[in-house]
């Protein structure tokens, strides 16, 4: 955008240039014609006084020197102030056209993570609260209104048979927290699974990692980490 205003901005300044040249020249044509017709008016008037004494005729030389030097000295003088004036005009054309850089500060989103301690093995298919991984998050509060909340976590099965389940439970408010709830199936080396963004009730609340097994295998909690975005 910037590229093309100051394209236009060259082609008016020529278009500007073109113009002033044409103007003058037509002043300098003009002031001329006015000179000389002011100059004969003059000879004319005084061909009508009566003197007593004659004067002799002015030769064809005399007529070509009518502007005097008095008078190349005000066309000169008129001449440097047209200029003057024109290049005053494109100097300050040319200043007002110069654009002005701002440094606009890129605003960065930052991460925190909180991790959840483990590991953390059971063969219930009920949920169990997984000790030490209990966690308070006040998440407008500490960290704003448009901060976003996900969680991820390590988990196997033993013997690579069977599904491992996980999920975050509000504490505070005895429910499991919507969307949290995570799983890997059949696999016997820790495998990180993540969730998706949660939605978290308003206010300081305490969350809990729980975990489950779908057929009794045992299941490990390895690790995991709640991450927020804000």
């Amino acid at each position: 955008m910037m590229d093309k205003f100051r394209k236009n901005f060259d082609r008016y300044l020529k278009v500007y240039f073109l113009v002033s040249i044409i103007l003058l020249s037509l002043g300098f044509v003009l002031l001329y014609k006015k000179v000389d017709k002011l100059a004969v008016s003059l000879g004319e008037k005084s061909s009508l006084i009566t003197f007593p004494i004659e004067f002799p005729q002015s030769t064809p030389s005399a007529k070509s020197d009518v502007c005097g030097e008095n008078c190349q000295k005000e066309i000169r003088k008129i001449v440097d102030n047209a200029l003057a004036t024109i290049s005053s005009s494109i100097k300050k054309t040319a200043e007002s056209s110069k654009t002005t850089t701002v440094a606009v500060p890129v605003l960065r989103g930052e991460t925190t993570y909180i991790p959840l301690a483990g590991p953390i093995t059971t063969t219930s298919i009920g949920w169990v609260d997984a000790a030490g991984t209990d966690v308070y998050i006040d998440l407008a509060n500490e960290y704003g209104k448009a901060a976003t909340v996900s969680w991820d976590a390590f988990l196997k099965v033993a013997h690579g048979n069977g599904q491992a389940f996980a999920r975050l439970y509000d504490v505070t408010h005895g429910i499991a927290v919507s969307g949290s709830e995570i799983s890997t199936v059949n696999n016997e080396t820790s495998t990180q699974v993540s969730s998706g963004n949660l939605n978290l009730w308003a206010g300081k609340n305490l969350y809990r990692v729980q975990i489950k097994s779908l057929n009794s295998f045992e299941v490990t909690f390895g690790s995991g980490r709640i991450k927020i975005n804000y």
